[in-house]
């Protein structure tokens, strides 16, 4: 073989060679690429199948949260209701127990003649006897204040009245004239401060005094 054929045969041979090794690398080029390619494509839908599950685990949490905080509200609410409750029966127990303590009373006057001023006139039908401080006849003050009492008359008995007296003090007068015998009326009012045991009642003014069943008489603690 001429020396010659020895180098075309050499020549042959590096370039077949060649080939090779540029095959390989484009194999391995192509290879490469094609597996970057499915590692890009499997970590994008990894990455979504995390955060799809994240996801759902933070609406898990919240439906959770959203319970307790439901159940906390009504806890709260019921809290509130019972929390009413005794404000309420409270409310009621004080108007009641004020209806109790209030001092006052009205009554229709027993329908006769008196016929002495020192007779001190009773009450016939208790309408009201707030605290029990009427008896019938006089009343007794059961606690320090001020108090209004008022007495209305009606009487056929010509010059004469009613009086309103304070521990045998008189005080105001409903008198009702001194016109001829027939059914008249008059009324008078008076503001007392009263301790604890003064005594107001009503008598009559003039010798004699015709008293109409009708006629009314009145007290009430003010203040």
């Amino acid at each position: 073989m001429t020396p010659f054929v020895k180098g075309l045969l050499a020549l042959a041979v590096c370039l077949i060679m060649k080939d090779r090794v540029g095959a390989n690398s484009l194999d391995k080029r192509t290879s490469f690429a094609k597996r970057a390619n499915k590692d890009t494509y499997y970590n994008i839908y990894t990455k979504i199948n995390a955060l799809e599950k994240d996801l759902k685990n933070l609406k898990t949490r919240l439906q959770k949260k959203n319970k307790l905080l439901r159940q906390v509200l009504q806890s709260v609410i019921e809290m509130d209701s019972n929390l009413e409750l005794p404000d309420k029966n409270l409310k009621k127990q004080t108007n009641l127990a004020s209806k109790k303590n209030a001092v006052g009373f009205t009554t229709r006057l027993k329908g006769t003649t008196y016929s002495s001023t020192s007779s001190i006139i009773q009450g016939n039908t208790i309408f009201y006897n707030g605290g029990n401080a009427y008896n019938g006849t006089v009343f007794t003050s059961p606690s320090p204040g001020l108090y209004l009492f008022s007495v209305s008359v009606i009487t056929n008995t010509k010059n004469s009245g009613i009086r309103i007296f304070k521990n045998s003090k008189p005080l105001t007068l409903a008198y009702p004239g001194y016109d001829n015998p027939q059914y008249k009326g008059a009324s008078v009012s008076a503001a007392l401060w009263l301790d604890v045991g003064d005594q107001v009642y009503i008598c009559p003014y003039g010798s004699s005094l015709l008293v109409n069943g009708e006629s009314v008489f009145t007290g009430v603690k003010v203040n």
